[in-house]
């Protein structure tokens, strides 16, 4: 070996002065130094010096004999995480004929040759919000600077039995701090994989999965990168190249859902889904329906139209899902044309609560001519407080008015409900547009599917919003 005239001196001068064992450890230091000098890859900002000389070998020392090669990767690996160290494989050789015997060499990940490279991909950079877009190569490298740490497992005897000897103790490096962001020390075991997988079909937010890992591993550093690329992985592989419609609709038929649809050329517009035993229940009870459409629930901003039923003791249950392309008319009565399709001549549906969707509210009483519709009071409410709030001068009169309000819509009778209309009229008569808004929108085209009066006359187990 030929070293450069300084790494000469330094091995002769501690030659009379270091046990063999370690001169032969500040050799291994030197030879990474040295290619490293002679090669292209330059060695700034590698760390690498010989002030960096840490000694490990109480820390991996063993006596300890492993029952397998997996309890000997995974004793060296937690040791490591001791000490802030990722101990990788570096080489495995599972043995031949003859004597020799399956052995494992584990090194530190900053093993090897430091290598800098400029990549042939570009990254656009935005210099100001009026400046065009600039393209400049990427400068990537790695971590290694020729670390001399060394393990080696070997395995004995005849059976199973593993033992770990320390080949090189030391490390050039300063150890970092902490492990956060090491993407090998932060890859999630098979049993973290699989609670991942149960939680996110759970819905579990990431972070929260994150906090539940931990808790149960405190040496666990995983990020919520990690997280997240372990879902998307598990998510490409469940998906096997499918899209995720072909994915919904196969995962409907897995599972012996009642599926129909409508397409438009190779587009899905509409969506019907229900379960056997959900229209089981519905046969059951009858009595209401709840129909409201929720937005912004998925990718594609399809309005998702959800279709619950209550039941005696006040339960609510799943009835249909219904995805649709468009809040009209003709959706509509697609969605309630399949529900009306499950159903036989002896399931005779009593209530059905809505909010003022006209497209639906027009096709209930064709489709469900012997169904009471009800309409929403919170969303009839919300309704009242946009448009009346603004008109009054002050705090107190509008809470005054929303007091009575609310009293008009509970009242009991019909001779109540004219009293109160009667005071409200005369009580805020110079707030001429909240009148009218009131009676035009709600109290004269549909007072008698909301006001407690004529709605108490059917039995709508107190339903009479379409939140649950």
């Amino acid at each position: 070996l030929r070293f450069s005239g300084i790494q000469s001196k330094f091995i002769y001068f501690f030659s009379n002065l270091l046990p063999t064992t370690n001169l032969i450890q500040a050799i291994l230091i030197l030879l990474p130094l040295k290619e490293q000098n002679q090669g292209d890859a330059p060695t700034e900002g590698n760390n690498v010096g010989t002030e960096c000389v840490i000694d490990y070998s109480d820390q991996f020392t063993t006596y300890s004999i492993f029952n397998g090669r997996d309890a000997l990767l995974r004793w060296a690996r937690e040791q490591g995480k001791l000490n802030n160290i990722v101990i990788v494989i570096k080489r495995s050789d599972y043995g031949g004929e003859g004597k020799r015997r399956p052995r494992v060499i584990l090194s530190c990940e900053r093993n090897g040759n430091y290598k800098s490279c400029k990549s042939s991909e570009t990254t656009d950079i935005r210099l100001d919000a009026n400046s065009d877009m600039k393209k400049c190569a990427r400068d990537t490298s790695t971590k290694k600077c020729g670390c001399p740490f060394l393990l080696k497992g070997v395995n004995i005897g005849d059976g199973d039995d593993w033992k770990l000897e320390v080949v090189c103790e030391v490390h050039n490096h300063p150890i970092s701090e902490y492990l956060q962001g090491h993407s090998f020390v932060g890859r999630l075991t098979e049993e973290e994989n699989a609670l991942l997988v149960d939680m996110s079909k759970s819905l579990v937010k990431p972070r929260d999965i994150l906090v539940t890992i931990k808790d149960r591993d405190a040496m666990n550093v995983s990020t919520t990168k990690t997280i997240y690329n372990a879902r998307i992985q598990n998510r490409t592989k469940e998906f096997a190249g499918r899209t995720q419609m072909q994915q919904l609709l196969t995962k409907l038929f897995e599972h012996n859902y009642i599926e129909w649809h409508r397409i438009s050329g190779d587009i899905v517009t509409n969506l019907f889904w229900t379960h056997p035993i959900n229209i089981d229940i519905l046969r059951v009870f009858p009595y209401v329906l709840i129909m409201d459409c929720t937005y912004k629930t998925n990718r594609y901003r399809f309005p998702l139209l959800q279709i619950v039923g209550v039941t005696s003791t006040n339960m609510t249950f799943s009835v249909a899902y219904v995805y649709m392309n468009a809040e009209k008319e003709d959706n509509y009565t697609w969605a309630l044309t399949a529900l009306r399709s499950l159903l036989d001549d002896n399931c005779l549906l009593g209530v059905i609560v809505t909010d003022r969707e006209l497209a639906l509210m027009n096709f209930i009483t064709s489709i469900f001519p012997k169904a009471r519709h009800l309409l929403c009071r919170w969303h009839i409410n919300k309704g009242v407080l946009a448009n009346c709030k603004k008109l009054f001068g002050t705090l107190k009169q509008w809470k005054q008015f929303n007091e009575d309000w609310n009293t008009l819509v509970g009242s009991e009778t019909e001779e109540e409900y004219w009293r109160c209309l009667r005071q409200i009229e005369s009580k805020f008569s110079e707030f001429q547009k909240a009148l009218e808004y009131i009676h035009e929108n709600w109290l004269n085209p549909f007072k008698d599917r909301f006001v407690a009066a004529w709605t108490d006359t059917c039995m709508h187990l107190g339903s009479t919003t379409s939140n649950r």
